[in-house]
């Protein structure tokens, strides 16, 4: 999620108008992520050019300071203020500049990638500013997100729909991490696994929904298979942004929608196409997927370094003294720093475009 590799040469990079040294590493210390040039974790404000045309008038805000230089703009990122904002504000504050013709939608994850590598910032504030909260429990689907999607494979003549709608579902977690777990039918006779990825649109508006593999599993015999039984996710093309509810009633709702402002913030009150019903008896979890020892590993969403080691079925004390952490600077991977002799990074959590290794 969020990477450069492709975006234009950002031309200077300032803190309050003088240039910080230091070493051209992330550091992890105190519960703060510290970007490459910055000295102090209390640094309150930094600007940086980037090569974006824009009309006048727009993209304001109290965290952001935008100045127009002709065919770049100068942005000045005020810490205190972009810390007080809601949860999804960036996001949301990026998608209306696209929707309002402010910035090309290409332009969108490399500005935003580029305003929370300018600050030193709490452990955990990049995800939220890019994910919402509200009442309900469900989780912002971003391009680089996975779904799990766990289906009962039902005795022959027995349709998928035709699933009892009382079917028990247990729903454990919060926030962002949540999981599922369901209460076999009578007619079960196996069970599906399929994995989709979201994958990102071009130009930036969003992510399509692709399935990508699956395992049938009947009478203890697993199959492994290209694609699920059924594609749950044949969405319109413009649907682009995602939202999975938990319902209270124990069902899950997918909200869609062609802007993330236009994303339902109510499934209640919301049919079809906006929000799209899970049928019962299917469990769908939310993953990302991370570069863990040059290999793909699949973690839930909002993991931390603790859940990634944990994932890999490893004690954490045993990873740290080989543990090695990359994050993207300026579209570059660049080492992340921390003090071995504590514990803290663990608890750090991540956005998704890390790499991790250790054991070398």
């Amino acid at each position: 999620m969020l990477k450069l590799q492709h975006a234009l040469p950002f031309l200077l990079l300032t803190s309050c108008a003088v240039r910080q040294p230091g070493p051209h590493t992330w550091r992890f210390a105190d519960r703060t992520l510290m970007p490459p040039g910055v000295g102090s974790p209390d640094l309150a404000a930094r600007t940086f050019t980037a090569p974006i045309a824009i009309p006048p008038n727009c993209l304001e805000s109290d965290a952001l300071t935008i100045q127009r230089r002709r065919s770049r703009i100068l942005v000045t990122v005020h810490r205190n203020a972009l810390l007080r904002q809601p949860a999804g504000w960036l996001a949301d504050w990026i998608d209306r500049a696209v929707s309002q013709n402010c910035i090309p939608a290409g332009q969108g994850p490399l500005l935003t990638a580029r305003i929370l590598e300018s600050l030193p910032l709490p452990a955990g504030a990049a995800l939220r500013l890019l994910r919402a909260e509200g009442r309900y429990n469900f989780v912002e689907l971003l391009p680089g997100s996975r779904l799990q999607v766990v289906s009962p494979v039902l005795s022959p003549g027995t349709a998928l729909d035709a699933a009892p709608d009382n079917t028990p579902m247990k729903v454990s977690g919060k926030d962002s991490s949540i999981n599922v777990e369901m209460e076999a039918p009578a007619n079960l006779i196996g069970v599906e696994t399929a994995w989709y990825d979201l994958v990102a649109k071009p130009g930036g508006r969003g992510s399509t929904i692709v399935p990508t593999s699956a395992r049938v599993t009947i009478g203890g015999q697993a199959e492994d298979r290209p694609a699920p039984a059924v594609n749950l996710f044949r969405f319109p093309p413009e649907a682009g942004y995602y939202r999975l509810f938990y319902k209270a009633d124990q069902s899950e709702v997918l909200a869609l929608a062609p802007t993330r402002a236009a994303l339902p913030t109510d499934p209640d009150t919301c049919g079809q196409p906006a929000c799209f019903p899970i049928p019962r008896g299917v469990g769908v979890n939310a993953y990302m997927r991370l570069d863990v020892n040059g290999a793909p590993l699949t973690v839930p969403v909002s993991a931390t370094i603790r859940s990634v080691i944990q994932a890999a079925k490893l004690r954490p004390e045993d990873v740290l003294p080989t543990l090695a952490i990359t994050k993207p600077f300026g579209g570059r991977p660049t080492a992340l720093e921390f003090d071995r002799a504590k514990q803290d990074i663990l608890n750090l959590t991540l956005t998704g475009d890390e790499r991790i290794r250790w054991g070398r």
